[in-house]
């Protein structure tokens, strides 16, 4: 594994109150001039996320989040020919007939990228995707009770055999959700803030940051560092970008079967 002493130092320190230094075409840069591709490659994974929620604007006719790893007229191309995004993610939208069923069920499509991509990677991007998928899960699990959607329904496309995804379902004819003992600081954070779904985005928001910051912590001139800070800085960037429609639209996105 490479030591980045030189592109770690070089990058402006984050925070979840100010919008990021540097933007993210110079990020990208030099992260293209001192990465290895072994390590760039792990970048494109955190970008993989981007290009896939581009497919649902793309479906709803809406501008697209530049971050991915592909334009608009490269995703295009990418969805017309099935090349340059991963088999599974046409795999899974070959499944329904019509956009209506593909925008329904997007939600599905995000489950398949957290699955693949856990198993396919290993060290901090693992650990990552892992905090991301549960995070997520969490969300779903306290959003159906305190609205009263169904639970088996909104993990309809989770493995029922994985761990977490059993622990939830065994809680689904119950009244409330309680999270493992790790995410109870989110269930407490996400109850206090549900009935406003910006407040309840911006809160999310935060709380992946500062996990985030933690992971850090633990890396020094590393890749996971660089991960880290790329997660982050989308993180706060997207803070500073959306309007509350547009926040209420990705939790939905993250949250809806």
């Amino acid at each position: 594994m490479r030591n980045y002493y030189f592109i770690v130092p070089s990058l402006p320190p984050l925070s979840i109150d100010h919008r990021p230094e540097i933007s993210f075409e110079e990020l990208v840069m030099r992260l293209k001039l001192g990465l290895s591709r072994k390590d760039a490659a792990q970048v494109k994974v955190l970008r993989l996320f981007v290009d896939l929620c581009n497919i649902r604007s793309l479906f709803m006719e809406e501008a697209i989040d530049p971050r991915g790893n592909l334009s608009e007229k490269e995703l295009d191309e990418a969805l017309l020919v099935k090349t340059s995004l991963p088999e599974y993610a046409f795999d899974f939208l070959d499944q329904f007939e019509n956009t209506t069923d593909k925008v329904r069920h997007f939600s599905g499509l995000l489950a398949l990228f957290f699955n693949e991509e856990i198993a396919r990677h290993t060290g901090f991007l693992r650990a990552y995707l892992i905090f991301e998928r549960e995070s997520r899960l969490v969300l779903v699990g306290l959003r159906a009770k305190l609205v009263g959607r169904d639970l088996a329904k909104e993990l309809q496309f989770e493995d029922p055999q994985d761990p977490f995804v059993a622990h939830l379902l065994a809680q689904k004819d119950t009244d409330q959700y309680d999270p493992p003992v790790e995410y109870t600081d989110l269930k407490e954070l996400i109850s206090s803030c549900y009935a406003d779904p910006w407040a309840e985005h911006i809160a999310f928001a935060k709380y992946r940051f500062t996990y985030l910051e933690q992971m850090a912590e633990r890396e020094v001139f590393s890749i996971g560092k660089i991960l880290c800070y790329v997660a982050q800085w989308m993180i706060v960037e997207n803070l500073f970008e959306l309007d509350r429609d547009k926040g209420k639209m990705i939790l939905d996105t993250f949250t809806s079967g």
